[in-house]
């Protein structure tokens, strides 16, 4: 099975979701997460994962934006592997152009309708 549910409270249950082995070690990979309210709002918020993790393979959300994100992969791949006009032309492209316009949204939230409209 994918995804179970286990009550933790009153009004308070567990969703733990299957997402896969780790390339690396081999492991089995779980998510976990709470939700409060009644079974059924469990119950649709663990189809809701299983849905996202068929499309396009499930997400942590965290508040990463875009704009950090994007920081992060000039500092840790761009300049350590690019050649140093290249890096130049990538962090013009990123700050002039991508970050004012995407780098607030959330990186878990960014969907193709983002792009296409940029």
């Amino acid at each position: 099975m994918r995804g179970h549910l286990t009550k933790r409270g009153e009004n308070s249950w567990t969703i733990v979701v299957d997402v896969g082995r780790d390339p690396a070690t081999g492991k089995r990979r779980q998510q976990w997460v709470s939700v409060k309210g009644t079974k059924r709002d469990a119950e649709k918020r663990l189809a809701e994962i299983l849905t996202e993790l068929d499309k396009s393979g499930y997400v942590k959300p965290t508040k990463l934006t875009v704009g950090d994100f994007l920081e992060r992969w000039l500092t840790d791949y761009v300049r350590p592997n690019v050649a140093p006009l290249t890096a130049e032309g990538y962090e013009h492209i990123v700050r002039k152009h991508l970050t004012p316009t995407l780098g607030n949204i959330p990186l878990a939230q960014l969907a193709p309708d983002h792009l296409q409209h940029y």
